[in-house]
């Protein structure tokens, strides 16, 4: 007889578990912006921005872009797609803290080698900060100097998004 109130409490919680995840993944902030680009012709790129003063704000951002990135590879299996990091965040993505951050280095890694994206971080920034480019894994790019990155995306056409924490 417990069984088949097992089974339901299984089935509850299952559904449950989807719904919360849909509902968490339905406030992301860009969600609006993504649906829209999703919602149009193709664009010629996508580039996600990332600049904040908080080492670990990958953390919470990687998450977000992978969400983004799915929605994006669904429709457009060749679509350009872009994350730029260009602020303290970055430094969590060194070599070195492969171990502290494995999480956001395993969530990087997956967006570049399962999802095509090309992630970069900034030279410029990491240089003066003390930090040479070498200091970071093969599946991070670091561009000479993410503004003029920047710029050439808008160049391109690429639609731009800001990731920032506003929740």
């Amino acid at each position: 007889m417990q069984k088949p109130i097992t089974s339901l409490h299984n089935c509850l919680l299952v559904g449950l578990a989807i719904f919360m995840q849909q509902a968490i993944a339905e406030s992301y902030p860009e969600q609006s912006l993504v649906d829209n680009i999703v919602s149009k012709a193709e664009p010629d790129g996508v580039a996600f921005l990332v600049m904040e003063h908080d080492e670990e704000a990958l953390q919470w951002v990687i998450p977000r872009v992978t969400h983004y990135v799915r929605q994006l590879r669904k429709k457009w299996h060749d679509l350009p797609i872009v994350v730029l990091s260009h602020g303290d965040e970055m430094f969590a993505l060194q070599s070195q803290y492969e171990t502290l951050y494995a999480s956001l280095h395993e969530g990087v890694r997956s967006l570049v080698e399962d999802y095509d994206v090309l992630f970069q971080v900034c030279g410029s920034y990491a240089y003066l900060s003390d930090i040479d480019a070498s200091a970071f894994p093969r599946y991070v790019d670091v561009v000479p100097f993410a503004p003029a990155e920047i710029d050439n995306y808008r160049q391109m056409e690429y639609r731009i998004i800001n990731l920032e924490l506003t929740w």
